[in-house]
């Protein structure tokens, strides 16, 4: 019986989609299911899935409407149909062990409730530029949050902690901040996961997650936990807004990096 199921949502991905699918049925564990979720994209990117589907592993998902990825997030958990699920985002890279090593721990640490990996940083031309985490590759240590496509859990686990889907573009953060006390999180020191981040106005994407900092301190009654995570938003918009003026964004992106890389050195090969 499938024991896993890898999910994507995806809206208007054309540019990286297939690399990501590809990463996916390029895995080493091979007992998977591969679930696309479309949030009624209009660019190329069904077409693209569709490419896959004659491979049985590959659920394609599409009701032509666009609710937003805190929805279609909600959504997967009950359409699943394996005990655990991974995250994955439709403009990354999967490292082609992930699948295996995650199950493996997951398994043998059954106190585990939500696992986590490193990941290495890559740029438009899957140039890996930098990790993550400055970790041993062999460790496994206790967090509070995650590199949010590197997740995998129990599917019950997701069924039972939603997404708020008010929490707009944070959803992630403030699903973590509310759990965290109450699970075991853990992160393995390992990158299993090339993650894309490409330096565009960067800032804009922190405005538009602005009402949900307001909707999410509203909702916990301005708490000191979440007023010091809005107040680190707000500082980072305002930072990048900054940078983004004076032709510095691409230092911002990079210092997200605790280990650097030159470009040149590590190139992905798909």
């Amino acid at each position: 019986m499938t024991e896993v199921t890898i999910a994507i949502p995806f809206y208007n991905a054309e540019k990286y989609f297939e690399q990501a699918i590809l990463s996916v049925l390029s895995q080493t564990f091979t007992d998977f299911t591969l679930l696309l979720i479309d949030d009624g994209s209009t660019d190329s990117s069904m077409k693209i899935a569709q490419k896959y589907q004659a491979d049985k592993r590959v659920v394609i998902i599409s009701d032509g409407k666009n609710l937003n990825l805190g929805y279609r997030l909600n959504e997967i958990p009950y359409i699943t149909e394996t005990e655990y699920l991974a995250r994955m985002d439709a403009d990354d890279i999967m490292h082609p062990q992930r699948i295996e090593k995650q199950l493996k721990i997951l398994k043998e640490n059954p106190d585990i409730d939500v696992l986590g990996s490193n990941a290495f940083s890559i740029d438009e031309n899957n140039n890996v530029v930098g990790k993550r985490m400055d970790i041993p590759e062999d460790s496994l240590i206790s967090v509070n949050t995650f590199i949010h496509p590197t997740i995998m859990a129990k599917t019950k686990w997701f069924k039972d902690n939603p997404y708020d889907i008010n929490a707009v573009r944070i959803e992630d953060s403030e699903l973590w901040l509310s759990t965290n006390d109450q699970y075991t999180f853990k992160t393995m020191g390992e990158p299993l996961l090339f993650y894309r981040e490409i330096g565009d106005k960067y800032y804009k994407k922190y405005l538009k997650g602005l009402p949900g900092i307001y909707y999410t301190l509203k909702k916990h009654n301005f708490s000191p936990k979440y007023f010091k995570f809005s107040a680190k938003y707000l500082l980072s918009c305002i930072v990048y807004f900054i940078f983004d003026l004076i032709g510095q964004e691409s230092v911002l992106i990079q210092k997200r990096n605790k280990v650097k890389m030159k470009k040149k050195n590590y190139k992905l090969l798909i």
